[in-house]
């Protein structure tokens, strides 16, 4: 489904992870834009993210002050929609690493479609570091770098997305000229 036929009925209708996609669609089409539009839609998202924020908040209290509703809390927090909603307001704050991890299982289908593999090797501060497969089935660079910058675009915080390169070394004193030794 494109965005451009997506509209409040079909929303309601799609799996949360294609509400997210089309979330993403919908800035990533933005971004193209001229910088006035792309300046609209950052302050409506600004705007609106601050609304909801202040009423979860709200919600978010009146549930702890009840026991049944902190049980109700952590039960809801446990499905993906609402930790997704909570983690986005910064009302729940998450490891980097598994905010990256989340983000590479979330292009997951895209990366087996493309026949790349992909793994983290770990996340220092606001640099993530992953390993691309090599040989024959290794991605271009291309490639690479689109899917390194969609880790960087969607983990709030993470500086970069490095490489991680294992070179083979092999030493000058054990390259020999002429036949080998009996």
């Amino acid at each position: 489904m494109t965005t451009d036929t997506t509209t409040a009925e079909s929303l309601s209708e799609m799996e949360f992870e294609e509400v997210a996609a089309a979330v993403d669609q919908i800035r990533d089409r933005v971004r193209h834009s001229d910088p006035e539009t792309q300046r609209l839609l950052d302050e409506a998202i600004e705007t609106l993210t601050e609304f909801n924020k202040r009423g979860l908040i709200t919600l978010v209290q009146m549930l702890r002050d009840d026991a049944r509703g902190g049980e109700i809390l952590y039960e809801a927090v446990d499905t993906p929609e609402v930790m997704a909603l909570f983690v986005s307001h910064g009302l729940i704050r998450t490891d980097r690493t598994l905010d990256v991890l989340r983000v590479i299982e979330g292009i997951r289908p895209y990366l087996v479609t493309s026949s790349v593999e992909l793994e983290v090797d770990r996340v220092e501060g606001d640099v993530a570091y992953v390993r691309f497969g090599t040989g024959c089935s290794a991605p271009s660079q291309e490639t690479k770098d689109e899917i390194m910058g969609v880790i960087r675009q969607r983990v709030p915080g993470l500086a970069d997305v490095r490489e991680v390169v294992e070179g083979t070394f092999i030493g000058l004193d054990t390259i020999r000229v002429g036949a080998p030794d009996a």
